[in-house]
């Protein structure tokens, strides 16, 4: 027995070493008349693997396609057994055929390159409504102003000349005293 029992108090000593040893005879015979609970059996098919409908309808078509091609084919050895050998060399689909509206189709595009070519001519015959040697003159009078207003130089491109009117100084402006008029020689200056 175990110690945890013997430390137990109990009534009849002797009454309760029969229940411990009952106790244990009857947990021993259920260890040996014990079934497992774990199902460890193969798992039950499925039907739908075993049958495989999608293979079979597509089977199915596949066998339908090639009767409908052996019938047809049946069908065009025959017409060629019936007529003895003639020589059938026409096509009548629609690649090889010559186009009905070919004339229709080549007038129309005449019409539309003559007329490209009249709006072209009106086009070139035009008279411009912008005068760009006017916008030139503008643009270098615009220049010279621009360089009379600002306080530094320039940077000058290497293609163009410094833009100095003939009153400007020669840093490119006209400096404070450039711009002062001239003393007459009867009056005296403050300064």
């Amino acid at each position: 027995m175990d110690r945890g029992r013997k430390a137990m108090p109990v009534q009849n000593k002797a009454c309760m070493e029969r229940h411990v040893q009952r106790c244990q005879e009857r947990h021993k015979q259920k260890l040996q008349n014990m079934k497992s609970n774990i199902d460890n059996k193969c798992p039950r098919g499925a039907s739908h693997l075993k049958t495989k409908a999608k293979k079979n309808a597509l089977m199915e078509e596949r066998f339908e396609q090639i009767e409908t091609e052996n019938r047809i084919l049946l069908e065009k050895m025959s017409h060629i057994m019936r007529c003895k050998g003639d020589i059938d060399c026409t096509n009548d689909s629609i690649k090889y055929s010559k186009p009905k509206n070919k004339e229709r189709r080549k007038r129309e595009l005449k019409r539309i390159t003559k007329e490209n070519k009249q709006i072209l001519n009106r086009i070139q015959a035009a008279r411009p409504t912008y005068n760009h040697q006017k916008w030139e003159e503008e643009a270098k009078v615009n220049n010279r102003i621009l360089a009379n207003i600002c306080e530094f130089k320039q940077p000058v491109r290497k293609d163009e000349k410094p833009i100095i009117a003939d009153e400007d100084s020669i840093f490119g402006y006209l400096d404070f005293y450039d711009s002062v008029p001239e003393e007459s020689e009867g009056e005296t200056s403050l300064y």
